[in-house]
């Protein structure tokens, strides 16, 4: 297999700001988000790729070979770029509607049918051909388990945070991790933000202080859950982006392993809970024609995400998903004060959220111009 690499601006930092892929995602898709750096050198068109060992590499793939993809339209372009903000938005409304509105108790329970959907998903879609996973192996399971296991972590209390807390300020808090993955990047990478993008990182976390203290419907759960979950996004975008740079594999095989894996570990996590089990088991809405509709909705729209994500940074390119994603936020933080009926309005807590918001912008415009 042969690969094209090309060497990246060494200023580019990465938008953490995503969850359910890796983006999330990325993640979460957590983190397809971030822009690959690799300030070592640019290496020859002649080059193999180095995999993770979880196959060996085919010699002659057409569709491993960049020269034989054509450019997308302008359409295309703009459609998946649309796509990926539709499901971003669809994903985090669904559930906050099913953990806030109806208050479904689990968020593991929620987080096993995202995981199993989505692996589900990606099998089929293999067996059609319509995407190539590769063949698995110990060595490859063992070698990816701590970006699992980081995967896992993230979307638990991710879901934790959307529970917990009105969407305004689970968005404006979740933009510490951006603070944490440059820190992380400094430390692991060696990557160094350009001064634009350090003021709005700083401006995004000044609004998120202004409506922290302006904040009527203080939780102190949702506060601690929101952290860590910054902390495990920074972590796995790191991870996920250190990972790319020591190996070169299939997103889609990735992303499998991590649903598959997490899925494997929230179950064993749930068996461990007979409680838990309990309390979705009495839940009383099952019977409720609205609350199946959000619920099934909520697990598939993780898989739906996630193929979003991919078409849009595939498409058009890694920066475009960072901006569309930091423009979904700010939508996220408007629209997300009518959903879940959690958010009390206070002047001071506004402000913030706007201040914040404009960083965000700021932000986007610097990543963007790069």
């Amino acid at each position: 297999m042969h690969s094209r690499k090309q060497k990246m601006p060494p200023q580019k930092t990465v938008n953490a700001i995503e969850t359910t892929v890796f983006d999330s995602s990325s993640s979460p898709i957590s983190n397809t988000n971030a822009n690959i750096k690799d300030n070592n050198k640019v290496t020859e068109d002649s080059e193999h790729e180095i995999l993770l060992p979880l196959h060996h590499a085919p010699q002659d793939n057409a569709l491993d070979n960049p020269s034989t993809t054509t450019s997308p339209s302008q359409a295309k372009k703009v459609g998946t770029a649309l796509f990926y903000a539709v499901s971003s938005l669809g994903v985090i409304f669904a559930n906050k509607i099913v953990l806030s509105t109806y208050q479904f108790p689990s968020v593991q329970t929620l987080a096993l049918l995202q995981f199993a959907s989505t692996t589900a998903a990606l099998k089929l879609a293999s067996a059609l051909g319509y995407v190539h996973l590769l063949p698995l192996s110990w060595s490859g399971i063992r070698s990816i388990a701590p970006l699992s296991a980081c995967y896992l972590l993230n979307i638990l209390t991710g879901l934790s945070a959307t529970q917990n807390l009105s969407l305004p300020m689970m968005v404006l808090l979740r933009r510490a991790s951006i603070l944490m993955t440059m820190l992380l990047e400094k430390w692991m990478l060696n990557a160094r933000p350009s001064p634009t993008v350090q003021f709005s990182v700083g401006l995004m976390l000044a609004g998120a202080l202004v409506a922290a203290l302006g904040d009527l419907s203080f939780n102190l759960v949702g506060y601690v859950v929101i952290f860590f979950n910054d902390v495990f996004t920074a972590l796995n975008g790191v991870l996920m982006k250190r990972t790319a740079e020591e190996y070169r594999k299939s997103k889609m095989t990735v992303l499998y392993l991590n649903s598959l894996l997490s899925a494997v570990g929230v179950l064993v996590l749930l068996l461990c809970m007979p409680r838990e089990v309990e309390r979705v088991r009495r839940f009383e809405l099952y019977s409720n024609p609205g609350f199946v509709v959000y619920l099934i909705f909520a697990s598939l729209m993780g898989s739906v995400l996630n193929l979003a994500i991919f078409l849009c940074t595939s498409t058009n390119s890694a920066l475009t998903t960072t901006v569309v994603g930091c423009l979904k936020n700010v939508l996220t933080s408007y629209l997300g004060m009518f959903v879940g009926g959690d958010y009390i309005f206070s002047w001071l807590n506004f402000c913030g959220i706007n201040l914040s918001i404009a960083g965000s912008l700021i932000y986007a415009r610097a990543t963007f111009k790069g």
